[in-house]
């Protein structure tokens, strides 16, 4: 069985990823916007650091992925690219 830093690295699936990925903007919202940019990479860089995983061979696929993460009828990808956009840019002032 592989482990979770191979299944991390082979899975090809990327719509099971949308909902997840706004769930966790949404639980942040609240904390001061440019905390939320860096807590992001913080838990993003220890999570890869412990898996044994290189952060930005990670960060090269998500950005491989978000073409496919905002396919047709899914909004959750452009409501994170509208938040951070609009929200987190005009909070932060």
């Amino acid at each position: 069985m592989q482990g979770i830093a191979d299944r991390v690295r082979t899975a090809s699936e990327v719509g099971i990823l949308r909902e997840p990925a706004f769930r966790i903007i949404d639980r942040m919202q609240h904390i001061n916007p440019s905390d939320q940019v860096r807590a992001l990479m913080l838990a993003a860089a220890v999570t890869c650091d412990a898996l044994r995983l290189d952060p930005h061979e990670e960060i090269e696929r998500a950005r491989r992925m978000m073409a496919q993460a905002e396919g047709p009828f899914s909004y959750h990808v452009q409501a994170i690219r509208d938040y951070a956009a609009g929200e987190l840019a005009r909070k932060d002032r």
